[in-house]
Formats: structure tokens, sequence, C-alpha cells
């Protein structure tokens, strides 16, 4: 073949392998396309597939941490669990259905203390072998064998009873077992020691106890329960309702009070008895007599006793009886007091007024001691009658409190006042601290207020040598319009010592020493303050350091008077300052206080040297003292003037009597110590008048003076029944200065015949009188004038025993005195009735 046939197949050979080589490389791109395909589509499966791994690892890491920590909690909680039960006082242990503890606290364990055959995985029969035979159990005489099989026998039931058993110490352990779903046994032995010897206490009582359970069935009741209703004893077994005990015992007669009415006494019996509390008394067949306490539990149940109250009833009985004599004797005292206080008091009527009467007339010196001892022992006799009878009537409980309107702070300064001249003599100051910011208008018994205040401020006046007394009064109002007063009385006295402080409020008591002997008294003025405070629903106490002085205080609670009113006063608009000269520096801080509150300036001094020092610039107006130490104060006064210095003054002095008031010298008024606030400021408010009047210009035409009305002074025609010869002459000799003409009747019948001679302008009428009394005789006399005017007639009488003035009242009469008279007492009732009289006339 020749070389261009070979090129020739070469090239076709060629030509032919390039198209089979362009084929392949056609079908291997295919291949590789898709080939490249699907690892795309593995790659996305194993990127899926690695992620659904992850996924599935990150919850099994979750779970698996979850489970540890749950575990972890199991452990917590399975070890507080244990910790609780090791911790708990009862016992515990649990025993797996082959009846072999599985686990046990320390508290079950403990009674085998020493014993290392009691443990996990001992068996219950080697438990109750170990009580037997090591004598850790009480077998109350019960064979060891016996025994076993006895709680064998419990062991096996299909709900096992509780046990109690006692152990060798004499502790009491109740034991509950519970059998488990599986088997096994949980056993709990509880200490009921302290139950089981409340259980035997309660059968050792003398009374009768029981208890029901919350369906009234009776759980237990001791042997004395028993005893009291002995006819239904039979009955009484656990389980058995009330009703039915109830029942049981009214069939055999044991409830007396229920014949005749059974089923309406069950129904009063069962209503008692199922109250939440009640209390009754029953009578048994044999006629002891108990009380019958019954009251509900927590659970609903009922728990009750029975005391025999025979012996309390008998002894009631007889204090009903006791109580009886004791009232009538009270009464039968009460009227000997009564009668008593007449008779003493009519002849005192006698001493004391004839005393007072002589007084008046001239007297040589002794002859006034003699007088003045006279009337003062008259007084104190009568203090005493007064105690003896106001005891009598606060131990009876006849003292009744009258509350009215009154002036607090006019009550204590007339108290103060009434004390002022035995201070005087004695050279001691009487101050009144009344808070500034406190109304003086409350309600309450103004006249035992008065008492309590005479016998607290007449003690710190008696026992005080030297130095002062001073009354503080303060007090706080609430939103109910009532104030809680608080009281002191301050004194410099001899003091007490500190185990007699309380001794002095008793009865009859006094402190005894030799400071002290000097100083008579009942011992009743104290005890009888106790007894008016606690009355008014107050208290009273006392505080004293001996040889420095006393503090009495009291507590009392009064309504305040509508509307709360407060003193205050209209100050002159010159009036800035004021000079206060007092050596007695709680004189000086009560009087700067009272005259800061109205808003003036004040300044003080002590001796009437410093006052002349002061008038470089001198004040509006001085107040001073009359007794001061390096002069008096008219003096003082009379030297001012002479300096020229023209100030109004106002004089304070014990005894105003002394000073007289001198417009000349300034002097515009003198006051009587210690100064009521309201006079106080009533004085201040004319001192603006006073200084004008002093620099106004005189007039050289002299003044007129208004004519004269003459106004001639009515004379009362006046009746006065009186049967005591003494107790007439001295009403004469009192009345001898008054506008009167007297008529006197001898007895009730005369005063009535006096009566029917003539109508008089007023009557005084005696109580107690021969033939007809004085309540008869009014009553007659208002008869008498039947529905047209009444004659004024009012009562004098000894008669001071509570109610006496309210009966004597009730018989027709107007108005009441009370013997011994008093000129006062008599010249202000016949100024009273005078001033009505001529409103009546039109005079």
């Amino acid at each position: 073949m020749s070389l261009a046939s070979r090129l020739a197949d070469e090239r076709r050979a060629r030509l032919a392998a390039e198209r089979l080589l362009d084929l392949k490389q056609k079908e291997l791109f295919e291949a590789n396309r898709r080939l490249g395909q699907h690892a795309r589509q593995l790659s996305n499966e194993i990127k899926e597939t690695r992620t659904e791994v992850a996924q599935v690892r990150q919850r099994h890491q979750r779970v698996v941490h979850e489970l540890g920590e749950a575990t972890q909690r199991i452990e917590v909680v399975t070890d507080q669990l244990w910790k609780a039960l090791k911790s708990i006082q009862d016992g515990f242990a649990l025993f797996d259905p082959d009846g072999c503890i599985e686990l046990a606290n320390h508290a079950y364990l403990s009674i085998f203390d020493g014993i290392d055959d009691i443990g996990p995985g001992s068996s219950y029969v080697q438990v109750l072998e170990v009580l037997s035979e090591e004598g850790l159990v009480d077998l109350q005489g019960e064979s060891a064998v016996s025994w076993r099989d006895h709680m064998l026998a419990r062991w096996e039931e299909p709900t096992i009873p509780p046990q109690t058993i006692r152990l060798w110490n004499g502790r009491f352990i109740k034991i509950q077992d519970k059998r488990l779903p599986d088997g096994g046994v949980v056993s709990l032995a509880v200490d009921i020691t302290d139950l089981a010897r409340m259980w035997s206490a309660v059968n050792e009582l003398p009374d009768g106890f029981v208890m029901y359970d919350p369906e009234d069935r009776l759980l237990m009741c001791n042997e004395p329960y028993k005893e009291i209703y002995s006819a239904s004893a039979p009955a009484m077994e656990p389980g058995t309702p009330f009703e039915e005990i109830l029942r049981y015992g009214l069939e055999r007669g044991q409830y007396t009070e229920a014949l005749g009415r059974e089923e309406e006494w069950i129904e009063e019996r069962l209503k008692h008895h199922r109250a939440a509390r009640s209390q009754i008394e029953q009578r048994l067949e044999d006629g002891r007599w108990i009380r019958v306490y019954e009251s509900q539990t927590s659970d609903g149940g009922r728990v009750g006793l029975r005391i025999d109250v025979t012996q309390i009833k008998e002894d009631q009985q007889r204090l009903k009886e006791a109580m009886n004599r004791a009232e009538a004797a009270n009464r039968a005292k009460s009227a000997f007091l009564a009668n008593m206080s007449h008779e003493i008091r009519t002849p005192m009527n006698g001493v004391v007024g004839m005393a007072d009467l002589m007084m008046e007339t001239d007297l040589c010196e002794e002859q006034s001691l003699y007088v003045d001892t006279i009337r003062s022992s008259g007084e104190a006799l009568l203090v005493i009658i007064n105690d003896i009878l106001d005891y009598s009537k606060i131990e009876a409980e006849k003292l009744v409190l009258h509350p009215e309107p009154f002036d607090l702070e006019r009550a204590i300064h007339e108290v103060v006042m009434l004390l002022q001249p035995t201070a005087r003599d004695k050279d001691i100051a009487l101050l009144v601290d009344y808070d500034m910011f406190l109304s003086t208008r409350f309600i309450g018994d103004v006249g035992r207020f008065r008492q309590i205040m005479t016998n607290l401020l007449g003690n710190a006046v008696k026992f005080t040598v030297e130095g002062h007394v001073l009354v503080r009064v303060v007090g706080v109002a609430d939103d109910e319009g009532e104030t809680a007063i608080h009281l002191t009385i301050e004194d410099t006295g001899i003091g007490i010592p500190p185990d007699k402080v309380d001794h002095v409020f008793g009865e009859f008591n006094q402190v005894e020493d030799e400071r002290n002997r000097k100083f008579e008294g009942t011992g009743l003025g104290l005890a009888i303050t106790r007894r008016l405070v606690e009355l008014m629903g107050g208290e009273v106490w006392a505080e004293s350091e001996l040889g420095k002085g006393s503090c009495f205080g009291l507590r009392v609670v009064l309504p305040a008077e509508e509307p709360v009113v407060f003193d205050t006063a209209k100050l002159p608009d010159h009036l800035k300052s004021v000079l206060i000269v007092d050596d007695h520096s709680a004189n000086r801080t009560i009087m700067s206080k009272q005259l800061e509150v109205l808003g003036l300036k004040t300044e003080y001094c002590k001796t009437g040297s410093e006052v002349i020092d002061l008038m470089a610039t001198p004040p509006d107006m001085m107040i001073l003292e009359q007794e001061l130490p390096d002069m008096e104060a008219v003096e003082l006064v009379s030297h001012l003037r002479g300096a020229g210095h023209r100030i109004p003054v106002v004089v304070l002095s014990d005894n105003p009597g002394q000073v007289k008031i001198d417009n000349d010298k300034g002097i515009i008024a003198v006051l009587q110590k210690p100064v009521p606030r309201r006079i106080l400021f009533s004085t201040l408010e004319k001192v603006g008048p006073a200084l004008r009047a002093e620099v106004a210009p005189k007039s050289d035409t002299p003044t007129e003076k208004p004519a004269q009305t003459e106004n001639p002074e009515l004379i009362l025609d006046v009746i006065v029944a009186e049967d005591n010869k003494t107790n007439q002459l001295v009403f004469k000799k009192m009345a001898a200065s008054f506008n009167v003409e007297l008529r006197f009747a001898n007895n009730g019948l005369e005063a009535v015949e006096e009566y029917q001679k003539q109508r008089p302008d007023l009557i005084f009428m005696d109580i107690s009188m021969p033939q007809m009394d004085g309540k008869q005789a009014t009553r007659e006399i208002r008869r008498i004038e039947g529905a047209g005017d009444q004659v004024p007639i009012v009562a004098v009488t000894a008669h001071a025993m509570t109610g006496d003035k309210e009966s004597i009242l009730e018989a027709g009469l107007d108005d009441y005195l009370t013997k011994p008279l008093r000129k006062a007492h008599l010249a202000e009732k016949i100024a009273y009735y005078t001033k009505i009289i001529k409103a009546e006339r039109g005079d």
C-alpha cells in the first residue's frame, strides 16, 4: 500500500478518533454535569443531616443536664426529708414487704440505745423480741411470748390498729402503723406521756369532766362525772350520743326539774349543750346543786365540766340573809347618823352662830381670843361631823354626784380665798397657776369638787410651816368635747416618809411622827377625797420628800360646757409693757405668763430699790406686791410720785382691806392674792381710762352732781319657824342688820297660823319641829295658797344626809340652808329673794 493510502487511512482514522473523542467528551461533560448536581444534592442532604445531628446532640445534652439537675434536686429533697425525719421527736421507720427495716430515724432507734441488733435490715419480729426480752417495754404482768403474739397478730390485720405501750422509764408510746400498696409498712411512734398524764389528771379531778366529738358522741368522761350522774353512768360508753345518755338518765329520774315537761326540758338542755359556750345550774335528785360549764372545741366537739356548788348555794343563801341584815343595819345606821347630825348641828348652830355674833361686838383682846377659840372649836367639830357623814354616805353607796355647769378656775379660787386667812396667819403664800390655754367652764359636781380641793389644799396649808402652796392646773381636750384635767397641789411643808405616802389615803390614817403630832384631824379627809375622785372616774396620787414638801395630784375627765370660751382682754392701745415687783419667783412666773398671753412685754424685780433704778425707762404700768422685802407698795408708790413718775399701779395683797385705792397716788386697784385672771384682765382693761383721766387738764368749772333719786329699801315680812329658843336668838341677831321684820313660830302649827294672820314675803322653815314638822307645815301652806302666788319657803335644817335636800324640796319648799347657820349665807338668801320680790312689785 502506498504511502498516500496509508496517510489517508491514518487521516480517516484520526478523524474518526476525534469524532469519537468529541462524543466521549460530550458524554463525559454530561456525566460530570449530572455528577455535580448529585454532589450538590448530596452536600445539601449532608448539611441538613449534620444540623439535625447537632440539634439532637443539643437536646440530648439538655436532657442529660436536666436529668442531672432533677437527680440533684431529688437527692437534696431526699437529704432534707431524711434530715427532717431525723430531727422530729417522734419515731419513724419504714419496713419492706418482708417486714425488715429499710430505714429508721434516731428517735425510733433511741429506744434500742446500746443494742446493735436493731437497725436497717432487722425484722419486725426481732424488734418485738428485743423489746420484750431486754425489758424495754413494761409488759404489766403479761408474758413476753403472749405480748409478742398479740403484737404480731395486730401486724397481720389488713388495717393495723393503733397500740399504746409503756416503756421501762414510764413513758407512753403510741404506735401507728399503715400498710403500703407494695406490702411494706410505715410505722410512727409518738410519745404521748404528757397526754397520758393529762388523762390521768383528768381522772383525778374532783369535778366531773366529759368530752364529745363533733357528732356529739361521747369520747370520754372521768369517774366524778359518772358519780354525779350515777343513774346515767351505765349508758356512758364511748360513741354513745349525748341525747341518748340524757334520755337514759331522764327515764330513771336523774333530773327532778324535768318532771312533767320532759320533752321541753330535753330541747332546752340540748340548746344549752350545743351553744358555743354555756353555763347553767342543775339540781340533782339527791338535792345537790351542780354548775354545768360547756364549751365548743376547735374541731367542733364539746368539752364540759360539772362542779358541785351545793356549798356555794348554801353560802349564797346565808350571804343573802346576811346582806339583808346588813342593809337593815345600814339603814338603821343612816337613820342614826341623820338623827345624830340633827341633834348635834342644832346646838352647834347656837355655839357657832353666837360666837360669830359676839365677834362683831366690842371685846377686849382676851375676850376676842376666847370667842375665836369657841368659834374655831365649833368649826373643827363641824368638819369632823361632815367627814363622818360623808364617809358614811360613801360606804353605804348613797353618795350621788350632781353634775352641772361650773367655772373650774372660780371654784379653785373660792377655796383658796376660804383658806387665805389661815395661810396669811402662817405667812404662807397661796398661788394658783391655771393653764392660760385651758377653758374654765366644765360640767361636774362643783360642790364635791370644792370639797376635794378643800381637803387637799387645807392639808397642804396645815402641814406647811413656811414657804408656799401652789395649785397648778393643766388639761388636754379631745375631739369628743371632754378634757382630761390634771390638778396638782404642791407645798413646801414637812413632807411624808416614802413608806407612808400610800398610807395617807387610808381611812382614819395619819402619818404619826414627832413632826406632825401637833396637827389634828380625823384622818378621813384624804380617804374621802380618794373616794370622791374615784366616784368621778378619776385617780388621785401623792409624791413627797421628807422635809422638803409634798405634791398631791388628781386627774379627772370633765365634759366642757358648750361653747368653749377662753378668757381674754381688750387692752388700751398705749399699754405695752408691765413691770412686776414681787420677791416670790413662782408668783412672778405665773403673773408673767398671764400678761404675756395678752401680748404684753413684762419685766420684773424683787425690791422697791430695784424699781427706782429702772425708772430711766418707765413701764406703762406696774403690778406691786404689798409686802416687799425693803418697803411696802404704798411707800414705793409715794416715792415714785415724789420723783415725778405718774404710772398706774395695781397692788396685790393677802389682805386687800389694808390698802386703799388712791387714784391721786396712782393706785388704781387693790387685788386679792392669788388673782383670778378674769379679775386681772378686767383690771387691765380699766388702766387706759384711769391714765387718761390723770393726764387730762383740770377744768375750773365745778361739775354738778346728778340728782339722787330716793329709793327706800324694801323691808321684808319674814316668818321664822324654829322650835329651839337659842336658834331663834341666833337668827334674830344675825338678821338684825338686814331689812327684815321677823315673826317667830315655835312649830309648824304656829307657822301656819302666822301665815293665815298675814301672808309674809318670805318664810324660813325648820324641818324637825314638834306637833307639825316643816314639811307638813309647808304642804299645809301650799294647800291654803291653792293656785295663787306662792310665798318663798326656805328650809333651815340640821339634816345633812344624802337625799335630805331632795325630799325637802319635794315637799314644796323652794330653797335650802343647813345648820349651823352662817350670816353670809343668810344674807345671800335674803338679798336673792329681795331682788325677786322687788322685780315682782316693779320696784
